[in-house]
């Protein structure tokens, strides 16, 4: 789905966002990148910045936000009262603006970005708009939009960035730069492998690595070795692009800060198809009232179901955690829907409370976007 966002399209977002007062523009904007190698390390830096701040910016609804490349989203009067994902989604646009300064390209087109019914629009001032499933995706389109309009770069570059990486801003950026990452290993279609990525600057404090890609890669776990390596399960998925994907390392307990951009190659073959997830009542896992259990989503939009047999009457409390983001419902034997949450719980957790009488019920767990990944759940009945 596409649209035209013109002048006055631009002027209502600005309104939903709340004004913009002509106050000074946010001094870390006046920096402007000088180009060259330092300027291309520097974008890339900030492209795993962007991807990550997108990572936050979750699934559901939101207003429609405009952004001006000559300040700071952070800087505009009623940035206080946006939700989280949309603090998240506004801000990862501003470090596209930014990646372009540091490129040598102070682009003065302005962008509007929105989240709706699980969906992500992005828009930039005088060309046309698209709607995008992640917002990974919609921060990427952003970038290349920019790079295609800017007099900076040539033809061949253009091509590359845009035509060749999808909306994959790691691999558009890339492009740009034309400063390779070092390839981490070769992987193929359909497999779920393990990969050792060495590094540095790697940290489990307060919370350990995570790994963000592209397109057809989900990182299904990630261990922490020691500063100098991490081992990511990755899983591959059958129509994964061909050629070059990007791997970008976050250290989850300082904040998501950059730990790295690594390269991944994925090649033809039969490969080794991931485990096919059981779903369906009839392959629920028992969970215990007062016990936790572990559970996998493998991606693919499928779900995964828990059988909970509450003894007594009370308050049936299921909560889950982990590093995905989770939708949870709760049904009685019968299939009819009691209760059902996305972010009630920590870090786009699920928590779900509901007063029930002694029986069997059934909680199905799914991934908010259709994505995949461990965690675990929950359960306890109180009063």
């Amino acid at each position: 789905m596409t649209r035209r966002v013109a002048a006055a399209a631009l002027m209502l977002a600005a309104a939903s966002f709340s004004a913009i007062e002509s106050e000074a523009a946010d001094p870390g904007l006046s920096v402007q990148g000088a180009g060259g190698a330092s300027g291309a390390r520097q974008a890339q830096s900030l492209a795993t910045q962007a991807l990550g701040l997108a990572s936050g910016a979750g699934a559901g609804s939101g207003p429609m936000l405009y952004l001006d490349p000559a300040r700071s989203a952070r800087t505009t009067a009623g940035f206080g009262n946006l939700s989280a994902a949309d603090q998240s989604l506004a801000l990862a646009g501003d470090k596209v603006f930014e990646m372009m300064r540091a490129l040598g390209d102070p682009s003065d087109r302005g962008a509007v970005l929105q989240r709706r019914d699980n969906m992500y629009y992005v828009g930039i001032d005088g060309e046309g708009g698209r709607w995008f499933a992640s917002a990974g995706e919609a921060i990427g389109f952003m970038f290349q939009g920019m790079v295609a309009k800017s007099q900076n770069f040539g033809a061949a570059t253009k091509a590359s960035a845009v035509g060749g990486c999808a909306q994959d801003i790691l691999c558009a950026v890339s492009a740009v730069a034309q400063d390779p990452y070092v390839t981490v290993a070769t992987v193929t279609r359909g497999s779920t492998v393990t990969v050792a990525i060495a590094g540095e600057g790697f940290s489990n404090a307060g919370g350990g690595p995570s790994v963000a890609s592209g397109d057809g890669i989900v990182a299904l776990s990630v261990a922490y070795a020691s500063a100098e390596r991490i081992d990511a399960v990755l899983q591959i998925a059958p129509g994964a692009k061909l050629g070059e994907h990007y791997l970008a390392v976050f250290n989850d307990g300082l904040g998501f800060r950059n730990a790295g951009v690594y390269k991944l190659a994925v090649k033809d073959g039969t490969g080794t198809a991931p485990a096919t997830q059981q779903s369906g009542r009839a392959s629920a896992k028992a969970l215990g009232v007062a016990a936790t259990g572990e559970g996998l989503l493998a991606g693919d939009g499928q779900d995964q179901y828990w059988r909970i047999d509450a003894t007594a009457a009370g308050t049936l409390t299921v909560v889950s955690s982990g590093g995905a983001d989770l939708k949870g419902t709760l049904e009685d034997a019968g299939g009819l829907a009691l209760a059902s949450d996305d972010d009630a719980g920590g870090w786009y957790n699920f928590k779900l409370a509901r007063a029930v009488a002694p029986g069997t019920y059934y909680l199905r767990v799914g991934h908010c976007c259709g994505g995949a990944g461990a965690y675990k759940v929950t359960a306890t009945l109180g009063p």
